[in-house]
């Protein structure tokens, strides 16, 4: 995202941090729940996003302002209105497409498998202990 876009998401106040064809991600002051269901209304100049959606994850995070939740929403079906939105805000330089997103979450992914793989495991012995 370029310039923060704010809206509701059910009546939650939300601020989108990252939008796709497929979902969003936001952040709020009060959590909601995951697998709730609700439409997500942002406007921003003359392009109002209105999509219905699932959260599918959620948690508290803290920033240099405080604490807030962030949490994913599924899309149900984004239609052509939403993608024509969206692709407004994108020529308009709201938004901006983040080739990397995929890049460094794989990243994110090998260095968790090389810190699992680096840890010290303890293996109970099946010998009884000495006396």
């Amino acid at each position: 995202m370029v310039e923060a876009l704010t809206g509701t998401f059910g009546p939650a106040e939300v601020a989108v941090l990252n939008l796709s064809l497929g979902g969003v991600q936001m952040s709020h002051p009060q959590p909601v729940r995951i697998g709730t269901r609700a439409k997500l209304w942002c406007r921003r100049g003359d392009v109002t996003i209105t999509i219905t959606g699932t959260v599918v994850w959620s948690h508290l995070n803290a920033t240099k302002s405080g604490m807030v939740y962030l949490s994913g929403v599924r899309f149900d079906a984004a239609d052509a209105q939403y993608a024509l939105a969206v692709n407004t805000l994108m020529r308009g330089g709201v938004i901006r497409q983040d080739v990397d997103s995929m890049d460094r979450k794989k990243q994110r992914l090998r260095e968790r498998e090389e810190a699992r793989k680096s840890q010290v495991r303890v293996i109970p012995s099946s010998e009884p202990p000495p006396a």
